[in-house]
């Protein structure tokens, strides 16, 4: 049975990095998951828009069908 791909785009100095995965693989889905602690550490933030509005969320979701990740603003 196939699955839908899920995404992680990561907005940041590089452009825009689009990261595909299928939530049934255990091994996409942990490289996944560090790959996006390691973002949230270094202050990024994460916005789950599979659906609208999107929400802010500060955990991994594999369940989630599109993430986008990017630096935190600063505003003024």
């Amino acid at each position: 049975m196939e699955h839908a791909l899920h995404t992680v785009r990561i907005l940041d100095h590089s452009g825009d990095t689009k990261l595909t995965y299928d939530p049934a693989d255990d091994a996409a889905v942990e490289s996944i998951e560090r790959r996006f602690t390691a973002l949230m550490k270094q202050n990024f933030v994460a916005f789950d828009v599979s659906t609208q509005p999107g929400r802010i969320i500060t955990a991994f979701d594999p369940a989630a069908t599109e993430i986008i990740v990017s630096p935190r603003f600063a505003g003024g």
